[in-house]
């Protein structure tokens, strides 16, 4: 008998270990309990402590390679005990860590309490000081072993040092080349100093200069911000320097540019505020409900977590494995010397999670908080990979991002990403350092699906889509974007974003289904905060069955693009405007059909122009209260109709139940079904699965935006720029220069001068699609007094120059002086007064009073090349509302291949 069962126990055996080589699951157990020194098969320590649970997931894998290499297959499960984790490096997975279809690779929560790997390290040994303030020394730090630049109390992101605590100071003006003060040498400095006033900059004053690169300068653009590092302070001249250069400098939106400072000591003045010295000492400034006796302080040592890296280019992949049920929080950005800065979307931002070369890999039920980057990023050549049920909040960067930006090889399929599926998570409390960034990202990629999310709390986009301006291939094509809750967005801070934003030719994606809500920019420069907006080239795209309220500029933009469809949407309740068309061009830009459009006040179109045939309104329902007609700029719906626009539209009331607070039911007698109109269940937008899941965004709170009040007057504009300091072949430093690109330029040149070796180039072209293009125009901002703005000018063959002087700060500009040179003969309104050469310097001066001392008068002198001067007095001015000088432009009007030069421009203001 005991034979018997002998030989049974050892074939049971025997069939064990083979099925383990043929293709048995096995299980591998992580424990806060474990040892990587262990096997990791059991789930707790054994009696005598020799062999249990390991302790780390790189632990995990290795084991895993192991038992591959002796013969094992089949499935490997990891099963993680629920606990805290302290990373020290982050989770690898290469080629070789691949599962397959049958038999995956799986790491995942043991039972429903999810582990939790931290990339912090706990800060200790508070004390209180005499003035308040919390401090702890931190002896890694005084090392120079350790340095961080986020910390968290009790889960909270405490706010780094900064001045202001609220809103922003404003750059008094640019500053391309200065004379430095210390040392009488002349500095170049552009795009990477500016002057600003005292009072603001005061406190940097006293710190030493080797530590004033541990102060930050935040930089607000319109899209964008830039983190830049100071490298020297000029106090006699009030000029902050940095580190290295920004792409949008701090001046081309014109005057005020916004920033703040972070990061120095004098800063530390409010709750919930902290700031680290080089020594070691952590200071800190609790918030009321903080005991600091016992609160947890997290600060970042890691800040990369998990990183797939396949080479998809050499088609070795990580394929088929899942993460499931795991959370990571606590990580780190520091930033570099040079800062940092992206044109846009903060594209070059990495995430937490980094993924090349995945296949079938999937991220479901995991939780990545208080981070200093992006939560996860499918980069290069990630295909048929998922996640899905995650939890991102407060993080740094943004959500998810799909493809790639600059610099993606679009020739190669093996290195695009494509078919990656973001469905049913919470992607909340983004951009909290780099602003910018986005709740879902989708660049160069293709045939995504971006399905059932709630994304809220950013500064700028929720859903961004694409990676061409203009008509050129893109790879950003059907992709879906449907049933997602996009909300709480700008806060006032950044502009020319959308709830959905879209770029490029884009055939078979399709926006739809989704609830779009609370949309708030900046608008005192850049604009825009659209609902649905599809900017540069975006064509051939569904939008279809979308409510979008409660916006700042408007719930559906087109910049320019190509037969998009906007069709069965419902628009309600933007503050300034509620449509928007901005370009005009040679085919049809949109069809907007069966909408219904309503508002309680101002205009209906936002800007732009839709009194054309080349846009497409038909059978939608207009509501504006009924307290006033509206207006469709300029036009009644009877005369847009009797052209044949808006056939089928009506002027009525939808009769939605309670539109003002988000329920948009409408009743069987709506004159909505009027136009056609096919109700869709908006409530389907967001979340799916058990009401425990769905009920999480229900608990966030958010107050009411607040707007920064407009900026202060900005001080006058001087002049004396001859371009001598500028790159050749660029763009100048000074005003902006608006091209189209396509054969047209406005750049400084080496061709010629009329002092020293430089000037400014206008290229004219043909088939431009504004004739005002291209152009040059600064921002001057005197308001009393007398101008004088000295130019010369150089044209050639066929040249027309048009150059004007505005009071333009919104609506509606007023004219100025304003004359034209065409054919070489130089006309004030319509008159000619004199013909000047051609290829020839000629020098142009302009007197004229502005602002509380306008008289409508001005004074033209114009200085030929032989020396001689002719005046013209007592010219009058373009409108009678004139005042404020805030534009000056000079604009080629040629429309074909032509050039101008500017140089040695000289604009002073005398002022009362």
């Amino acid at each position: 008998m005991r034979a018997a069962w002998f030989c049974t126990t050892c074939f049971a055996v025997l069939l064990v270990n083979s099925l383990d080589i043929r293709g048995q699951e096995t299980v591998l157990y992580v424990s806060p309990q474990g040892n990587d020194a262990w096997s990791g098969r059991i789930e707790s320590p054994n009696q005598d402590r020799s062999d249990g649970p390991l302790a780390s997931l790189t632990a995990a894998r290795d084991v895993i390679r192991k038992l591959r290499a002796e013969g094992r297959s089949g499935t490997f499960r990891i099963r993680i005990a629920p606990g805290e984790y302290t990373l020290s490096q982050p989770l690898v997975l290469e080629p070789q860590d691949s599962g397959t279809a049958e038999f995956p690779i799986i790491y995942e929560a043991q039972g429903p309490e999810k582990p939790r790997f931290t990339g912090g390290r706990r800060i200790t040994g508070w004390k209180k000081q005499p003035d308040g303030l919390w401090t702890a020394h931190v002896p890694e730090v005084t090392a120079g072993q350790w340095y961080f630049e986020q910390l968290w109390v009790n889960g909270r992101r405490a706010t780094r040092a900064r001045s202001p605590n609220k809103f922003y100071f404003y750059v008094q003006r640019k500053i391309d080349h200065f004379v430095d003060s210390s040392t009488g040498k002349p500095v170049e400095t552009a795009n990477r100093a500016f002057q600003a006033r005292r009072e603001d900059i005061a406190p940097l004053f006293s710190i030493p200069r080797e530590r004033l690169s541990d102060v930050t300068l935040v930089t607000y653009h319109s899209w964008e911000t830039s983190r830049s590092r100071l490298a020297g302070l000029d106090p006699q001249q009030n000029i902050v320097t940095i580190t290295a250069p920004i792409p949008w400098g701090f001046a081309y939106w014109g005057p005020n540019c916004r920033y703040h400072l972070e990061n120095f000591r004098a800063a530390l003045d409010e709750p919930g505020e902290w700031f680290l010295d080089r020594d070691g000492t952590l200071f800190y400034y609790p918030r009321a409900d903080e005991d600091m006796t016992t609160a947890v302080v997290m600060a970042p040592a890691v800040s990369v977590f998990v990183v797939i890296a396949g080479k998809p280019e050499s088609e070795k992949c990580v394929e088929h494995v899942t993460l499931r049920g795991l959370v990571f929080e606590y990580g780190q950005y520091i930033l570099p010397p040079e800062g940092h800065a992206d044109s846009q979307a903060e594209v070059t931002i990495p995430a937490v999670m980094m993924l090349d070369g995945a296949r079938h890999v999937n991220i479901e039920e995991c939780e990545i908080k208080h981070v200093g980057i992006s939560g996860v990023w499918f980069r290069r050549g990630c295909t048929h990979c998922r996640i899905e049920k995650c939890w991102l909040d407060d993080l740094g960067g943004g959500g998810v991002k799909i493809g790639e930006g600059w610099g993606a090889d679009l020739s190669q399929p093996e290195v695009q990403t494509h078919h990656i599926v973001c469905r049913n998570n919470i992607i909340h409390g983004g951009g909290r350092i780099h602003h910018g960034a986005i709740g879902v990202w989708i660049g160069h990629s293709g045939y995504n699906e971006v399905l059932h999310n709630d994304i809220s709390d950013f500064y700028y986009t929720g859903i961004s889509v694409g990676w061409v301006w203009g008509y050129k291939d893109s790879l950003a094509h059907h992709n879906r974007i449907e049933f997602n809750h996009i909300h709480h967005l700008g806060w006032g801070v950044l502009s020319d974003m959308g709830g959905v934003y879209t770029l490029g030719v884009s055939p078979g994606t399709t926006v739809s289904h989704n609830v779009i809500h609370d949309v708030y920019s900046y608008d005192h420069y850049g604009r825009g905060g659209w609902g649905l907006y599809n900017d540069e080239g975006s064509s051939y795209i569904e939008m279809k069955n979308n409510l979008v309220y409660r916006t700042k500029t408007g719930n559906y933009h087109q910049h320019y693009g190509r037969e998009n469809r906007v069709e069965n949407n419902i628009f309600a309740y933007s503050m300034d405007g509620q449509i928007q068309r901005s370009r005009v061009e040679d085919h049809i830009s949109f069809f907007f059909e069966r909408n219904i459009v309503l508002w309680d006040g101002g205009p209906l179109i936002t800007a732009g122009r839709i009194n054309d045939d080349l846009v497409k309104f038909a059978s939608n329902l207009y509501w504006n209260g009924g307290r006033e007609p509206i207006d469709f700029q300029g036009m009644t719906l009877e005369e847009r109709q009797a052209k044949g626009w808006d056939v089928g539209s009506i002027i009525a009331d939808p009769r939605f139940k309670d539109p003002k607070n988000g329920d948009f039911t409408l009743p069987p007698e709506s004159p909505a079904f009027k136009i056609g109109f096919v109700p869709f269940d908006y409530t389907q937008a967001g979340l799916e699965g058990n009401a425990e899941w769905r009920k999480i965004p229900e608990n966030f709170q958010y107050p009411p935006v607040e707007f920064a009040p407009p900026p202060p007057p900005a001080p006058p504009l001087a002049l004396d720029e001859s371009f001598e300091f500028m790159a050749s072949g660029r763009p100048p430093q000074e005003g902006q220069a608006i091209s189209e690109n396509r054969g047209d330029a406005v750049v400084v040149s080496t061709d010629r001068a009329s002092d020293g070796k430089k000037s400014l180039l206008l290229r004219d072209a043909e088939g431009l699609a504004n004739a005002f293009n291209p152009h040059w125009i600064v921002r001057p901002n005197h308001t009393k007094g007398t101008t004088t703005l000295r130019f010369d000018v150089w044209l050639g063959p066929g040249a027309v120059l048009f150059h004007e002087w505005r009071t333009w700060d919104s609506g509606p500009y007023q004219v100025g002086p304003s004359l034209w040179i065409r054919d070489g003969r130089l006309t004030v309104g319509g008159k000619e007064l004199i013909k000047l050469p051609l290829e020839k310097w000629i020098t142009l001066e302009i007197i004229c009073p502005v602002g509380s001392s306008v008289t409508g008068k001005w004074e033209l002198r114009v200085t030929g090349p032989d020396g001689e001067t002719k005046v013209f007095r007592d010219l009058p001015v373009g409108s009678e509302r004139f005042k404020e000088l805030t534009w000056v432009g000079w604009c080629s009007m040629a429309q074909t291949a032509t050039n101008i030069y500017i140089d040695r421009v000289v604009l002073q203001n005398q002022a009362l």
